[in-house]
């Protein structure tokens, strides 16, 4: 019983669409005035000008970083998304270039595309990705572009420009020996101001309160108690010496010093904090549990120290500043205060920067176990070696990596952070970087004459969203796991600008000498030089999907099925002039929801119909026998190459009666769709590959019969053939005038045929396909600047998914 119901339905559907089609004809053969109602609803139109393009053509040209007297050429292959990092990258085009041949293209992107992915490969086999943004229609892609440095040796440490280390060799500072006649210490009470006194094993409590005192410890001496200096004294631990305390917290008044010579040893069995302009210099040993500087507190040293817990500058420009060795547990600077290091330091669990104004610098080499900047700090340079074992954090920071310099941490967390590189820096990640966000100024950016060289095993994002980070500037990125580019076009997740690329590993152009400082890096391989097998092969395999009202000039239902064609593959073979040797095509006829006669051809546009010199080769040769065709299968009497597809819709989908096909569900007459592919050799190559670019393609189907003049109904804005009769542009419906070229429009500005650039799931027979897409209207009404991708929204149960629906 269903299926009788289902069959009768069918023909019902079937004699209303053969008595509606032969009204409409008859309108159209004898009244150009009769008009049917607009299928989109009364008043909808959309806006003039609107070309109904899913495409635009897009002007590309690339400098290739060879020399201009290069014999060799180099590989240009231009992707929808960086190759390197996504397996589904698609090859927009492909060529060839030299120093002074520049590769040049016009290829066809979907118009939600930005931002061209351009790969260089080198004839020794070495590869790099840079990102071309396109502006009006051009996107150009410069690998001879080198960066100014933006940022000089001595700029870099302009926050230190007023501290300067004391001289070991000053004797004034580090004396080697007590002045000859001066008084044993024996109490403060016994002292005169700004006298000088000796310290020997007998003294337990140094506690002054007499101002400009110093003493000089010529024996080793253990204080029962914590040292206390007053204004402007000095202790002086001649070399070899030993002092030892309990503790020093309160140590004295200000501008007081401590000095430790060569050899000579500061052991405080608990903490040790200077304060109020305190001077700490060592060129001999210090062990304590803390040093604590605060207060524009000075500690120096040159000498080693070890610290068990903690090393901190707090608050009002402290400084520490260490040109010898620093083991410690954990350091920490906030407040104002500063921190340098030309020596070694070994920090055994966490380095902490968390200020605005203070700084740290390494011109040394620096270990830790942990790293965080944070506080919007500004003054954080690395010009040697850093490594961090486990986690770098950069929270609302900046790091700036100078010339040659070097870091290295098993895994990296940014949020809102700046990583500045100089010339030849390498910053390796060896196990994870982790995105939170950053603004657009901020990321990793490479600011020397020379790139830069950016390592990372693996980087993942916190949470997949926009501007999770940035790479710009004169750098290179070698990572091969890394988030996607753009969750959508609209909610770009990086970016890599201003000269920035990307290495392929083992490929990599970007080496990084060994040094003092540096690991050093060997980049790729390369493989003796050598030309590019021709001709160059580029296969697309994105889908095309054309469809069609076959009223016109007429308003049909607006099912846009009558006919669906679809393209599976463009292929395309060049030489090395960048010229076609060879087109593939295959293209399915994957619908028939007319019920009347139709064909289908394809006219090249760009192709001149004397430039096919060989017959066109299909893979099937009888499809098409109603065409007048010359001796290489195009059609006579056109101006531009005319390829015919088939005579018949019905006839080549298997049927014998004008019936639909593939449009209405679960239909027994449904049926898989049937491919046609042709190929065209030229063998005096001189058309250009942009020629065969999908939006060059002018598909377009023949209602009623292929006689001259023919009834052509091609994709909005694309011109009819020599044999189309244009007669019946501006009648009925139409508003189509060939001297402006102004095609397959409208009244109401509205398209017989259409483009989609997707595997395009077409609507069910008289659904029109503002009710399957919902997001349809709103595209055509705002001139297609509003949902730009309408074709990802669907009812599916509006819509032919499978020949059975």
């Amino acid at each position: 019983m269903k299926k009788t119901i289902l069959l009768t339905s069918i023909i019902a559907i079937a004699i209303v669409r053969m008595l509606s089609s032969c009204v409409d004809s008859e309108k159209d053969l004898y009244d150009p005035s009769y008009q049917t109602a607009n299928p989109m609803g009364d008043g909808f139109a959309a806006p003039d000008g609107f070309d109904w393009a899913t495409t635009s053509n897009i002007k590309v040209t690339v400098e290739v970083n060879a020399p201009t007297n290069d014999e060799f050429y180099y590989v240009v292959e231009l992707y929808d998304t960086n190759p390197i990092i996504s397996s589904d990258a698609r090859l927009l085009d492909k060529g060839v270039a030299k120093g002074n041949e520049p590769y040049t293209s016009e290829i066809s992107i979907e118009n939600t595309i930005k931002t061209l992915f351009v790969k260089e490969i080198t004839p020794t086999g070495l590869a790099t990705v840079r990102s071309a943004e396109i502006t009006n229609g051009i996107a150009n892609c410069n690998f001879k572009t080198t960066i100014p440095s933006v940022r000089s040796l001595a700029a870099s440490t302009r926050s230190f420009t007023t501290i300067t280390d004391p001289n070991p060799n000053d004797t004034s500072l580090f004396p080697l020996e007590c002045p000859s006649g001066i008084e044993k210490f024996i109490s403060v009470n016994d002292c005169v101001e700004g006298g000088s006194y000796e310290v020997t094993a007998s003294t337990k409590i140094i506690n002054l309160w007499k101002n400009n005192l110093k003493l000089y410890v010529t024996e080793d001496i253990k204080l029962s108690e914590q040292i206390y200096l007053s204004p402007g004294s000095c202790l002086y631990i001649l070399p070899g010496k030993k002092v030892s305390m309990p503790k020093s917290q309160n140590n004295g008044q200000q501008n007081c010093m401590i000095t430790i010579g060569t050899g000579a040893t500061l052991t405080i069995d608990k903490t040790i904090q200077l304060d109020s302009n305190y001077k700490l210099y060592n060129l001999g040993t210090i062990n304590t549990e803390n040093l604590i500087c605060a207060n524009s507190s000075v500690f120096f040293n040159a000498g080693s120290v070890n610290i068990k817990d903690k090393l901190s500058a707090e608050n009002a420009s402290s400084t520490i500043s260490n040109a010898g060795k620093i083991k410690v547990e954990k350091i920490k600077i906030q407040g104002d205060s500063h921190i340098i290091n030309t020596g070694t330091m070994e920090v055994e669990e966490e380095t902490e920067i968390n200020c605005t104004g203070g700084s740290w610098i390494n011109e040394g080499t620096w270990y830790t176990d942990e790293m965080k900047i944070s506080a919007w700090n500004d003054y954080c340079y690395n010009k040697c070696k850093l490594i961090v074992t486990d986690e770098l954090e950069i929270k609302e920071g900046h790091l700036i990596v100078d010339g040659g310099g070097y870091v290295q941490c098993k895994e990296l967390y940014m949020n809102n952070a700046k990583i500045e590189l100089g010339a030849k820096a390498l910053f390796e990640i060896t196990e994870k970087a982790e995105y939170g966000y950053q603004n657009k100024d901020r990321g990793f950016k490479g600011t020397g004459t020379e790139k830069a060289l950016l390592i990372i095993k693996k980087a993942v994002a916190e949470t997949l969203k926009p501007n999770l980070i940035h790479y710009s500037g004169n750098l290179q990125v070698i990572c091969s796991e890394h988030p996607i580019e753009k969750i959508d076009d609209w909610n770009i997740c990086w970016t890599i600008t201003g000269g920035a690329e990307w290495g392929e590993e083992g490929k990599n152009t970007v080496s990084i000498p060994e040094s003092e400082c540096s690991d050093g890096y060997n980049g790729g391989t390369p493989t003796p030089p050598t030309n590019p097998e021709f001709p160059i092969e580029v296969e697309d395999n994105k889908n095309y999907t054309y469809l069609f009202e076959d009223q016109w000039p007429l308003y049909g239902d607006y099912d846009m099925n009558d006919i669906v064609l679809t393209i599976q593959k463009r292929k395309i073979y060049t030489n090395k002039e960048n010229k076609v040797t060879k087109f593939e095509l295959s293209i399915d006829l994957s619908a028939a929801g007319a019920t009347k006669s139709i064909g289908a051809a394809i006219m090249l546009d760009n192709v001149p119909a004397n430039a096919i010199t060989q017959p066109v080769e299909f893979s099937d040769n009888t499809l098409a026998k109603n065409f007048n065709l010359n001796n290489n299968n195009i059609e006579n009497g056109q101006d531009y190459t005319v390829i015919p597809l088939f005579d018949d819709a019905h006839k080549v989908l298997g049927r014998d009666r004008y019936e639909q096909i593939n449009t209405v569900s679960d239909y027994a007459g449904n049926t898989k769709p049937k491919n046609i592919s042709f190929s065209i050799t030229f063998n005096n190559p001189t058309i250009s590959a942009d020629a065969f670019n999908v939006n060059k393609l002018n598909v377009f189907i023949i209602v009623d019969g292929n006689r001259n003049p023919r009834k052509e109904i091609h994709v909005a804005g694309y011109q009819p053939t020599k044999l189309a009769n244009i007669d019946l542009f501006g009648g009925n419906n139409d508003n189509s005038h060939h001297a402006s070229k102004k095609y397959y429009i409208s009244k109401e500005n509205l398209a017989w045929g259409i483009m989609v650039p997707s595997n395009f799931k077409w609507p069910l027979e008289y659904v029109n396909i503002k009710t399957a897409y919902s997001q349809f209207s709103d595209w055509v009404t705002s001139g297609g600047t509003e949902n730009e991708k309408w074709w990802n929204d669907f009812d599916v149960n509006k819509v032919f998914q499978t020949n059975k629906n």
